[in-house]
C-alpha cells in the first residue's frame, strides 16, 4: 500500500480499554487494519463496554487483564486506558512477553517511562507510544519541504496554541530527527471568569506556558499557549506555527475546528537584493475527496521547482466519529508502524527512547518552571523534583504507590 510494508501475517492484538476513545476512534479504524493486525480480544472492567466492543469485532470479551493474559489469545496489545494506568498495564504485559502499544501520554513520570522500557527489555518485547500528531498532514508535508530546503535550512519552530505538551514534544523530535539538549520554561497563572467546559470540567483560572527547547545542529523551538481549546477568545486549534528557514517560512494557522491552512512564504533571489521581504506565497493543499485524505502538496513550479507532496498511504473504510478527514489515517499510521516493528519488517519511526524523551521534555519543562526558568539539561538524570511531585500527587489520589504494579492494576482492573 504505497510503500508501507505489509507483514506476512497480521499481528494478533487485544484491545485493552473499551472506553470512549476505543469505541469512537479504534472501533471504526481496526477493520481497515486487517493487513497489519487483527483484534482477537477486548478487555475492560466495565462489562457492558467490553461486551459491546467485543461483539462489534466478533471476539471474546474479558473483564480482568489477568484472565486475558492467562488465556493469551494475543501476542500484542493496544492499550487505550487512562494515563495513570499506562505504567502498570505496560509493565504487566511486558513481564508476560506481550508487546504493547500505549496511548498518549505514555505515562506520568520519567521514572515510570524508564521502568516501562526496562520491563520490555526483560520481557524481550516491544513497547511503543501511540503518537499520531507528527503523522498529521501538515507535519508530513513540512518534513518533506524541510528536507528539500524549500525555505532553506529550517533552524527554528515557533508554535502558539497548538497543543503544547507531550504531543508537540514528539512532533519536534520527529521534525529535527534528534533529541533536544535542554529546556527552559516559564508559566503564568491568572484567574478567569468561572465556566464549565463540560459538565465534569470546571475552570476558574488559566495557566500560560512558554517552553524553549534547543536541539543539536542549532535547532530551536518556542512552544507556548494559554489554553489549547480557544476558550475566552484565545487563538483556536490548531494554533499558529511557523517553521522558520534561512530564506522563508512555512506557516500553519487555524481555519475551523481542528482544520488548518498552510502556506509557504518565500523570498526569491530578486527580493534578497532589495529588502528580504517575502514576495511569493505558495499554498499547501490537502486533498480529501469524499472526506478521505489522499495527499498534501505544494506546487513550486511558479518559482522554478516541482511538486513536493506527501501521498497518504492509508484509506480507512470508515471515518471515526467526530474526527477530521485525516485523523483516522494518522491512527492507522502508528498502528501499522507498531505491527511492522513487531514482525521485524521495519524499525519503528518513533521508538521507546523517543517516547521517553517526550516524557523527559514534559517533566523537564515543569522542572524549569519550578526553578523560575532555569535551564534543565536533557536527557534528565535521576529523579527531578517535578517527577517527585507528580509521584506524590498520584499516591495521594490513589492511596497506593504509583510504581506498585500490582496495586495499580488492582485499581484499574479490580479482581472479580
Amino acid at each position: 500500500m504505497n510503500g508501507v510494508p505489509i507483514p506476512d501475517e497480521p499481528v494478533r492484538v487485544a484491545l485493552i480499554g473499551a472506553g470512549s476513545r476505543a469505541r469512537s476512534i479504534y472501533r471504526p479504524i481496526m477493520p481497515s487494519m486487517s493487513d497489519w493486525m487483527r483484534v482477537v480480544a477486548v478487555c475492560d472492567p466495565v462489562r457492558e463496554h467490553a461486551d459491546a466492543l467485543a461483539a462489534s469485532y466478533g471476539v471474546p470479551a474479558f473483564y480482568d487483564i489477568r484472565e486475558l493474559v492467562r488465556s493469551r489469545p494475543m501476542e500484542a496489545a493496544v492499550v487505550v486506558t487512562p494515563v495513570e494506568s499506562h505504567h502498570s498495564i505496560s509493565c504487566f504485559l511486558s513481564a508476560h512477553g506481550i508487546h504493547n502499544l500505549v496511548e498518549t501520554s505514555w505515562c506520568n513520570t520519567v521514572t515510570q517511562g524508564r521502568q516501562m522500557i526496562e520491563a520490555a527489555r526483560r520481557g524481550k518485547v516491544l513497547v511503543r507510544v501511540a503518537e499520531n500528531f507528527f503523522r498529521f498532514p501538515i507535519d508530513r508535508i513540512v518534513g518533506k519541504l524541510a528536507a528539500a530546503e524549500v525555505v532553506g535550512p529550517v533552524h527554528r519552530v515557533v508554535s502558539y496554541a497548538d497543543h503544547t505538551g507531550y504531543h508537540n514534544n514528539s512532533r519536534w523530535i520527529a521534525f529535527f530527527g534528534v533529541h533536544p539538549e535542554w529546556v527552559q520554561s516559564v508559566e503564568h497563572t491568572m484567574p478567569t471568569m468561572a465556566f464549565h467546559e463540560s459538565p465534569e470540567r470546571f475552570h476558574d483560572s488559566e495557566t500560560y506556558r512558554a517552553r524553549f527547547f534547543h536541539f543539536p545542529g542549532n535547532g530551536f523551538v518556542m512552544d507556548h499557549l494559554a489554553n489549547v481549546k480557544g476558550f475566552l477568545g484565545r487563538y483556536p486549534r490548531p494554533g499558529y506555527t511557523e517553521w522558520q528557514g534561512e530564506r522563508g517560512t512555512i506557516v500553519h494557522f487555524a481555519r475551523r475546528g481542528w482544520q488548518g491552512e498552510g502556506e509557504i512564504r518565500l523570498c526569491t533571489d530578486s527580493e534578497f537584493g532589495r529588502r528580504g521581504i517575502s514576495d511569493t506565497t505558495i499554498p499547501i493543499v490537502t486533498e480529501c475527496p469524499d472526506h478521505r485524505w489522499t495527499r498534501t502538496y505544494a506546487d513550486l513550479r511558479p518559482v522554478g521547482g516541482g511538486v513536493v507532496e506527501y501521498v497518504n498511504p492509508f484509506r480507512p473504510e470508515e471515518i471515526p466519529q467526530h474526527a477530521s478527514d485525516w485523523y483516522g489515517c494518522a491512527i492507522m499510521d502508528h498502528l501499522a508502524d507498531f505491527a511492522c516493528a513487531v514482525r521485524g519488517v521495519r524499525p519503528s519511526e518513533f521508538d521507546e527512547q523517543d517516547a521517553l524523551m517526550s516524557m523527559m521534555m514534559e517533566v523537564g519543562a515543569k522542572e524549569s518552571a519550578l526553578k523560575e526558568g532555569a535551564r534543565v539539561r536533557l536527557p534528565i538524570q535521576g529523579e527531578p523534583e517535578s517527577d517527585g511531585r507528580i509521584h506524590a500527587a498520584l499516591r495521594a489520589r490513589f492511596g497506593v504507590d504509583p510504581l506498585d504494579i500490582e496495586a495499580m492494576l488492582a485499581i484499574s482492573y479490580p479482581k472479580p
